[in-house]
């Protein structure tokens, strides 16, 4: 499941491209199936440990296809998004999805994000919408009180304002995910920690159905218009 429009974010083989907050990998994994280099990275060392396993296992598969060609090289680090280890200029796309909600500094962050952007290379920023992110609260008090989890909430003129003022060209805006808005309000209800009640585990399955589902995809992508859970925004490092 990507948050990413890879099309959108013009993604070429043999581009180098990061990914700041991969979690388990699922957009690094399609860096690579594209044919990029891609470097995941996370803070949180049990997601860090899964990426590495889904990366290297997916390497080692195309590796054994007679027929497919050998992907690119990728590396999984621990890192923060206010500190890239990373030269200026160094990637040619750049996704942050789902991380600047979680961040002391989103203002550093996006300084980060264009300082190791070549000019005329692309980002995306997701964060979760506001309507859902009130609605959310409005559920459960332990939404915004959990370490770790979201400490501001992002209108898209925010999100716009911070962007460009990091030297970044607001050029796309697109919404995902309406499903999730209800998966994640049900666990507001029934207990944000409680993934063993029938409900949310139930609803965690119609998810996964979903996502090999081509006519609830559809159905997806018409709610997404109405109360998405992410809005993906595409930005351009202007040339200097």
């Amino acid at each position: 499941m990507l948050t990413v429009d890879f099309s959108r974010l013009r993604v070429a083989p043999g581009m180098t491209a990061l990914d700041i907050g991969c979690g388990r990998g699922r957009h690094s994994l399609e860096f690579l199936r594209r044919g990029c280099s891609a470097v995941a990275m996370d803070l949180n060392p049990d997601d860090l440990r899964y990426s590495r396993y889904l990366l290297a296992s997916t390497v080692r598969d195309a590796a054994a296809a007679p027929s497919a060609e050998p992907l690119r090289p990728y590396v999984v680090l621990r890192g923060n998004a206010l500190r890239l280890p990373f030269a200026d200029g160094r990637f040619e796309r750049v996704i942050c999805s789902e991380v600047l909600e979680h961040v002391d500094d989103p203002a550093q962050a996006a300084r980060e994000i264009a300082r190791v952007l070549r000019p005329g290379g692309l980002m995306a920023a997701s964060v979760p919408t506001p309507f859902t992110e009130w609605a959310f609260w409005f559920a459960s008090d332990d939404y915004f009180n959990t370490p770790g989890g979201h400490v501001r909430i992002f209108t898209a003129r925010r999100l716009f304002r911070l962007l460009r003022e990091a030297d970044l060209e607001v050029v796309d805006l697109h919404f995902e995910h309406a499903f999730h808005s209800l998966y994640w309000w049900v666990r507001g209800v029934f207990g944000l920690h409680n993934e063993a009640h029938p409900a949310i585990h139930h609803f965690r399955k119609v998810l996964t159905h979903i996502m090999f589902s081509t006519w609830l995809s559809r159905v997806e992508r018409w709610c997404n218009h109405v109360f998405p859970k992410s809005m993906v925004v595409y930005a351009q490092r202007r040339s200097r």
